[in-house]
């Protein structure tokens, strides 16, 4: 009896590693043409994208590690969910909300992709997502009814609207959405988008984090620059931060779909 109270939770263990396991295998093969982001799976990368994350998530990491209390991120156009994944789990104080649908870029199933990788990531009970292609008019109904400390804005915002007065309204709105906006532009991608964002980090409380390579490919010579724009004079401390870091209503209106749970 002993030697069976021992060995049943190993075999439990070793069922859900193989179940895991199953479903990682199962993801990559119903994916199995060009990703975007690298694919975090239980802080561990199962395979790569077209795009490097690793070195603007180290540049980023800087400013996460201010937080010594609880803290919200809005992780705008997501993707594959690799800087909520990873910041939901090397910082457990945190709150990750990821926006993100099908179709919003260049490849067609962000929205698909991220929801299954929420159930392979679900052992994390910190991460939200709402599937949505959000426009200005749900970014000003998030202004009016939430507010996170750090909103994440890697090359999105050019994607949202064709008119650069759009695009400005938008920046405008993240601007009051958070305390901390990351914002990051292309060099070779909607360069009078790129030159605004440039302007107004000269006018601004902002600092510039530094520019980094884009693409695995090695003939690419695309690269991003990301800024910072602190719009809060903050000690990085937020005893009053909220449980769950957004209320039923807007993951009901955003259409949450995880966790499950939430909109019940």
């Amino acid at each position: 009896m002993k030697y069976l109270l021992i060995t049943f939770p190993f075999f439990l263990s070793c069922f859900a590693y193989d179940a895991l396991e199953a479903d990682k295998v199962a993801f990559l093969e119903n994916y199995h043409s060009q990703i975007y982001q690298d694919i975090v799976v239980k802080n561990q990368v199962v395979a790569v994208g077209t795009d490097l994350c690793e070195g603007r998530y180290q540049l980023i990491k800087p400013i996460l590690d201010l937080y010594e209390e609880d803290f919200s991120v809005l992780d705008l156009g997501a993707a594959q969910g690799y800087f909520s994944f990873k910041t939901a789990e090397d910082y457990p104080m945190s709150s990750c909300v990821m926006i993100e649908s099908n179709n919003t870029s260049y490849y067609a199933h962000h929205g698909d992709m991220l929801i299954d990788l929420c159930f392979l990531n679900a052992h994390l009970q910190n991460i939200f997502y709402l599937d949505k292609r959000v426009d200005l008019s749900d970014l000003n109904y998030l202004n009016e009814h939430e507010h996170f400390d750090i909103i994440l804005a890697f090359l999105v915002v050019h994607l949202m609207e064709e008119n650069q007065q759009d695009k400005i309204e938008i920046i405008e709105s993240l601007l009051t959405l958070g305390d901390n906006l990351i914002l990051e532009v292309a060099n070779d991608v909607d360069v009078i988008h790129t030159s605004y964002v440039e302007f107004l980090s000269e006018k601004l409380d902002c600092q510039y984090l530094g520019e980094v390579k884009r693409h695995r490919d090695v003939l690419s010579t695309s690269t991003g620059k990301l800024f910072w724009f602190r719009t809060k004079d903050s000690s990085y401390s937020n005893e009053q931060e909220k449980h769950p870091p957004i209320n039923k209503k807007t993951f009901e209106r955003l259409n949450g779909v995880f966790p499950q749970e939430f909109s019940k």
